[in-house]
């Protein structure tokens, strides 16, 4: 009796042995991934990073510049932004990145705040496409030709992106509520093309600090 109940026991034993070291049936986790544009609003040369790892590879973001098409993992995650050539962490920025979606980071400054996303939304067409991002600190008016125009954009503020017939347009940037013209020009819009305007700067500034706007074909 006593031998029957020990070999039983060994018999239970190597079963459940084998159900742990089994492994031909395991199926490998993948992460979900999405694409993001990272647009450098700043007068820093920039290195960028998730969760410790270097995305920008093959060259630093420099200042008023993106990178576009970087395949970033989704979920809660903690991007991280460097001064190129130093290995001290500038800004940690956590977001929240969804399947399926495209995004946009705007970094604006050396600070958690001044470092913001975007869900890139889009309609593909024979027109131009453009929106405008308020990466200053000064509320804006803005106007982009006959067909664009919003009042009092504040800070980290977005619009929608415009279709707009391509070709030449006027461009007309305001301090919000005032004839104070801040930025003003021509701007040639391409059809089947996007493109992201933004500000940069701020009221009064200098060198790479003076106010301005620039403006970004997106590779959407």
């Amino acid at each position: 009796m006593k031998i029957s109940t020990v070999l039983l026991f060994f018999a239970f034993a190597i079963t459940g042995l084998a159900a742990c070291t089994k492994a031909t049936d395991d199926v490998a986790v993948a992460n979900k991934s999405t694409q993001l544009t990272l647009i450098n609003a700043s007068t820093d040369t920039l290195n960028f990073y998730q969760n410790g790892t270097r995305l920008n590879n093959t060259s630093n973001l420099y200042p008023f510049g993106q990178l576009s098409a970087l395949s970033v993992i989704v979920g809660d995650q903690n991007f991280q932004f460097k001064k190129a050539g130093s290995a001290n962490t500038l800004v940690n920025a956590p977001f929240t990145i969804q399947a399926a979606i495209n995004y946009t980071i705007f970094f604006a400054g050396e600070a958690t705040d001044k470092v913001f996303l975007l869900k890139d939304t889009i309609k593909i067409d024979s027109l131009a496409r453009i929106r405008f991002v308020n990466a200053s600190p000064v509320n804006v008016d803005v106007a982009i030709g006959s067909g664009f125009n919003y009042k009092n954009r504040n800070f980290k503020s977005a619009t929608s992106f415009i279709s707009l017939a391509p070709g030449k347009v006027a461009l007309s940037i305001y301090q919000a509520g005032t004839t104070n013209l801040l930025a003003s020009g021509t701007l040639t819009l391409a059809g089947s093309n996007s493109y992201t305007l933004y500000t940069k700067g701020v009221l009064n500034g200098t060198g790479n600090n003076l106010f301005g706007a620039r403006i970004l074909t997106a590779f959407l």
